[in-house]
C-alpha cells in the first residue's frame, strides 16, 4: 500500500510558497472596520460599559493590551478598541463583557474578526490594504486593484441596498486603464445566492465582480487561494468586459435595425413570402417568419462589428483554475438549452390553417426535432422524419395519413449520473425548471407510426401533448445522421460543465474507532463534463478536512505514546510512527497542501478510493477499502440508510461496532500498537472528541 505521507516530510516546510499576486493596493469597506467607540454601544448599556472598564480584571486585561488604568479612564473609546486587537486572543474582559452588554460583546468580536481578515490580506498579499467604513469619503477609490464590500453595512437595516449604492459608486469612479475587481463579501451564506441580483442592481460588469464568504478568509492559505483566483481573473477582466459591453451595444443596435426592417415590410411582402415559399408546402407563415427574423437578428448582432471583439475572446484560455469560489451559474445551462431547443411551441394539433370542420383537422402537424416528455420526466420521444415528408397543406398537398413518422425514444437523466450501457448517443443540456437533464437516446427503440395515428400513440404512451420543445436543425439533423449509421456527422459546440450538490461524509480513525462527519448537500458540489465527474473542494470543505486531520493526528500521538521504548528494537519500531506524526503535524501547520487541495478533483470510479494530497483521499460509492491510518477520506455517494438522515454507516463508531479495519500491510508500528493505545486512551484528556456536525 502506498504510504499517504510518503511525500510529506518536515523538509516540506522549507518548500517555496506560491508567488503572491502582484497587487498594489486593496480597499475594504465594512461597518466593522470603523474603530469601535462608545457611540456604537447601545445607549442603555453605555454607563454600565464605562463602569465595567474600571473592573480590576478588565484593567489587568487592558494592561496586557498596552493601556494603563489612567489611559483607560481618560479614553474609554480607545479601551474598547483595544479589546479588538487582531494580534491577541479574546481575554477575560471580553468574556465578562457578555454579562454587561451582549451587544457590545458581539461588536467587539465582529470588529476583531474583520481586523484579522484585513491583516491577513495585508500580510499575504504583500500590498497596501486600506480599511474604510461605509460613511468614509471614497475619493480616490479608483486607485485600488480590489475593493471588498460587505453586503450588510448597517446594523439596523437587513438589506444590501446601501452596499449596492456604494458598489455602483466605486464602479462608476473606476479608472478604465486599471483592471479593478469589486468583491462582495458576507458572513451570511445566503448572500451568495443574491450575488447576481446585487451585481445587476449596482450596475457592475460580470467580468469585474466576484463573491467571497468571510468564513473563507479565516486562514492564511484560504486568503492566498482567493487572492490568486482574483489575480488570475483580473488578467482577463478587461477583455471580457470589453466583449460584454460590445455585445450589449451590438444587441441594442441590432434590435433597432430589426425594428426598422420589420417596419419596411408591407402586406405585399408578407403575402409574397407566404405565396411563393410556403403556400404549396403548407409551412405556417408565423413559424417561418420567426426563423427568418431570428436569423436576421443574429446576423445583425453577432456578424457585424462584434467580430473584432470576438477575435480578442477567441484568443483567451483558462488552463488553470478555479477562477471563482462559487459553482457555475445556472445561466450557463440556460444558454446551452436555448442553443439546443426552440421553446414553447405549444399544444400538438392540426395544421394552423385547417378549420374545425376540415377533413384533415385531426391530422397532427409536427416537424423534425419535436421532443415530447412524459409528465414525470421519465421518458422522451423525438420526431426524426424529414420536414419535407411531414409537410402538408390545406391546398394542393393533402396529408398522407398512412405515411410513417420516424420516432426514437430516450431517457431524461440528471447530467451528473452515468449513462446506461445501452445508450447510443445523448443530448445534454435540457432544462426543466432549475434541473438540467441529459436525454440518453437508444437506437434500438426506433420505430415508425402512421401520421394519422401519431397523436393517439403519443397520448397512450403518457406523453404530454400540451407543450413541446424542438431541437434546432443542427441537433435534429445530428440525431438523424447518428441513427443512419453516423453518416455525415455534425459537431455541435461542447457541452459546458454542469454542477450539482451531493451528499457525503468525512471518515477517519480517531481514538474511539472510526469517526464520520456527515456533510450537508449544500457543502459538496459534483460537476460533470464529457462523462467525467469532479468534486469541488471549497475552502469551507477543506477546513473540515483539515480539522479531521488534526483530530486524526491526536490518534497517532496517542498510539505513539502507548508504544514502549525501553529497548533498541522498540526504539527502532517507534521511528516510522514518530516520523509520520511529525510529517502530518507539518502538513497541518503549513499552507501548501491545503492550497493544492483547493479546486476541482477527479471523482474516483465507484468502489475506488484515490489520494488527492497529503493524507486526504476521496472515495466514491461502496465497496472501497479504507487506506488505514494515516488517512482522512471524503466519502461521496455511499448508500443512505432508510429512516436515517445520515449516510449509511454514519455516526461515531465505538471500539466494537462495524468500524472498518485497516487494510493488509497497515501494521507498521502504529496499527500494531492500536490495542495498547485503546487501553491508555481511556483517560478523558486523551479521548478524541466526536466529529462536529452541521446543524
Amino acid at each position: 500500500m502506498t504510504d499517504p505521507l510518503a511525500e510529506i516530510s518536515p523538509a516540506a516546510a522549507d518548500a517555496p510558497e506560491p508567488a503572491a499576486p502582484d497587487f498594489t493596493a486593496i480597499a475594504m469597506i465594512d461597518d466593522d472596520l470603523r474603530p469601535l467607540a462608545l457611540e456604537r454601544v447601545p445607549e442603555d448599556d453605555r454607563d454600565a460599559v464605562v463602569a465595567f472598564l474600571g473592573d480590576a480584571d478588565v484593567l489587568e486585561d487592558l494592561l496586557g493590551r498596552g493601556m494603563s488604568a489612567e489611559q483607560v479612564a481618560a479614553g474609554p473609546d480607545a479601551a474598547i478598541e483595544a479589546l479588538t486587537r487582531p494580534d491577541l486572543d479574546h481575554g477575560l474582559a471580553f468574556a465578562k463583557m457578555g454579562d454587561v452588554s451582549a451587544r457590545t460583546q458581539e461588536l467587539i468580536d465582529r470588529r476583531k474578526s474583520m481586523r484579522q481578515i484585513a491583516e491577513s490580506i495585508r500580510e499575504t498579499g504583500g500590498c497596501r490594504v486600506v480599511e474604510f467604513g461605509p460613511d468614509d469619503d471614497l475619493a480616490g477609490i479608483d486607485q485600488y486593484d480590489i475593493v471588498f464590500i460587505d453586503y450588510y453595512l448597517d446594523d439596523k437595516v437587513e438589506s444590501g441596498e446601501r452596499a449596492e449604492q456604494i458598489a455602483g459608486q466605486v464602479h462608476d469612479q473606476r479608472d478604465a486603464s486599471r483592471r479593478q475587481q469589486i468583491v462582495l463579501m458576507s458572513t451570511r451564506e445566503g448572500v451568495r445566492a443574491m450575488r447576481s441580483d446585487f451585481r445587476r442592481s449596482a450596475r457592475i460588469e460580470a467580468a469585474s465582480f466576484a463573491f467571497v464568504s468571510k468564513l473563507d478568509l479565516d486562514e492564511e492559505w484560504k486568503v492566498k487561494a482567493h487572492l490568486d483566483m482574483l489575480a488570475r481573473g483580473m488578467q482577463h477582466s478587461e477583455a471580457l468586459g470589453g466583449y460584454i459591453n460590445a455585445v450589449k451595444a451590438s444587441a441594442k443596435a441590432a434590435a433597432e435595425a430589426l425594428t426598422a426592417t420589420i417596419d419596411d415590410l408591407d402586406i405585399g411582402d408578407f403575402a409574397y413570402i407566404q405565396r411563393i415559399a410556403l403556400h404549396e408546402d403548407g409551412h405556417p407563415l408565423g413559424d417561418y417568419l420567426s426563423w427568418l427574423l431570428s436569423s436576421h437578428l443574429t446576423a445583425l448582432a453577432f456578424e457585424t462589428g462584434l467580430r473584432e471583439q470576438q477575435a480578442v475572446i477567441d484568443a483567451l484560455e483558462f488552463p488553470v483554475g478555479p477562477f471563482s469560489p462559487a459553482e457555475p451559474s445556472i445561466g450557463v445551462a440556460s444558454l446551452y438549452h436555448n442553443a439546443l431547443f426552440a421553446r414553447n411551441l405549444g399544444k400538438l394539433g392540426g395544421h394552423p390553417r385547417a378549420t374545425e370542420d376540415s377533413p384533415i383537422a385531426d391530422v397532427p402537424f409536427v416537424q423534425l426535432g419535436d421532443v415530447f416528455l412524459t409528465a414525470d420526466r421519465s421518458s422522451s420521444v423525438v420526431i426524426l422524419s424529414p420536414d419535407c415528408d411531414l409537410a402538408f397543406s390545406t391546398h394542393g398537398r393533402p396529408p398522407d395519413r398512412n405515411m410513417s413518422v420516424i420516432l426514437m425514444f430516450g431517457d431524461p437523466n440528471a447530467v451528473t449520473t452515468p449513462a446506461d450501457k445501452a445508450t447510443n448517443t445523448s443530448t445534454e443540456g435540457m432544462m426543466q425548471g432549475s434541473e438540467v437533464y441529459r436525454i440518453d437516446w437508444r437506437f434500438n427503440t426506433f420505430r415508425t407510426v402512421p401520421l394519422g395515428e401519431l397523436a393517439k400513440f403519443l397520448e397512450n404512451g403518457g406523453f404530454d401533448l400540451g407543450n413541446r420543445d424542438r431541437l434546432r436543425p443542427i441537433y435534429s439533423i445530428k440525431l438523424q445522421h447518428e441513427l443512419g449509421s453516423h453518416l455525415t456527422r455534425v459537431g455541435p459546440p461542447i457541452m459546458p460543465p454542469i454542477s450539482k450538490h451531493a451528499r457525503g461524509k468525512i471518515r477517519y480513525y480517531s481514538v474511539d474507532g472510526v469517526s464520520d462527519t456527515t456533510l450537508d448537500a449544500s457543502e459538496l458540489v459534483v460537476s460533470h463534463f464529457k462523462k467525467k465527474s469532479t468534486v469541488r473542494l471549497t475552502p469551507a470543505l477543506i477546513s473540515k478536512l483539515k480539522l479531521a486531520c488534526r483530530e486524526h493526528l491526536d490518534l497517532l500521538r496517542t498510539q505513539l505514546e502507548a508504544m514502549p521504548e525501553g529497548t533498541e528494537e522498540e526504539q527502532k519500531a517507534r521511528r516510522s510512527p514518530a516520523a509520520k506524526v511529525q510529517a502530518l503535524s507539518t502538513q497541518i501547520d503549513g499552507s501548501e497542501t491545503w492550497i493544492k487541495l483547493f479546486g476541482d478533483k477527479p471523482l474516483p470510479t465507484e468502489g475506488k478510493c484515490d489520494r488527492v494530497g497529503g493524507c486526504v483521499y476521496i472515495a466514491h460509492g461502496a465497496g472501497w477499502v479504507h487506506p488505514g491510518p494515516p488517512a482522512v477520506v471524503l466519502v461521496i455517494g455511499e448508500a443512505v440508510d432508510d429512516g436515517n438522515d445520515d449516510v449509511e454507516g454514519g455516526g461515531n463508531s465505538s471500539d466494537g461496532g462495524d468500524a472498518p479495519h485497516p487494510p493488509p500491510g497497515a501494521s507498521d508500528g502504529i496499527a500494531a500498537a492500536a490495542a495498547t493505545a485503546k487501553q491508555t486512551a481511556r483517560r478523558p484528556e486523551l479521548k478524541a472528541k466526536p466529529a462536529p456536525r452541521d446543524t
